[in-house]
């Protein structure tokens, strides 16, 4: 049996993966997308290395949020919302525009709606910005 340019491309890329790099590295290899590589190995039963060790994740109104690098829960399916804005709205209502939540003891992975409030994201700013993110003012 012969085989294709696109099997070969494929068996290229696959080899690149058992060599250890990422599906995104990959895909960035070949000028695609991480996605297009992902469903191509899928396709073709190739196996895909398991996550070494699983991001935590909790269950919430029938979604599952990931904590993720900021130390927020964001939803992981769905629409992409934050944990603690989606817990605030479920007991308050929607938040209204410009207002942001806060951890009251600054622990964004305690999201109990007594650890929450709204405040004025002016407010929020002035009080609680370390000076390292996109808005800081940089010297």
């Amino acid at each position: 049996m012969a085989y294709t340019r696109k099997d070969k491309k494929a068996k290229d890329m696959y080899s690149l993966y058992c060599k250890g790099f990422s599906l995104a590295k990959v895909a960035e290899a070949f000028c695609v997308t991480r996605q297009s590589i992902y469903k191509m190995f899928k396709r073709r039963n190739f196996i895909l290395r398991t996550p070494k060790n699983p991001l935590p994740f909790i269950m919430f109104n029938g979604k599952k949020y990931t904590l993720r690098n900021t130390g927020y829960y964001g939803c992981t399916n769905g629409h992409r919302s934050l944990f603690h804005r989606d817990v605030w709205e479920y007991h308050n209502g929607s938040i209204p525009e410009g207002y942001d939540i806060h951890h009251l003891d600054r622990d964004r992975t305690n999201n109990h709606i007594s650890n929450l409030e709204l405040i004025i994201k002016s407010e929020h700013s002035k009080r609680y910005n370390t000076g390292k993110n996109q808005y800081s003012k940089k010297d």
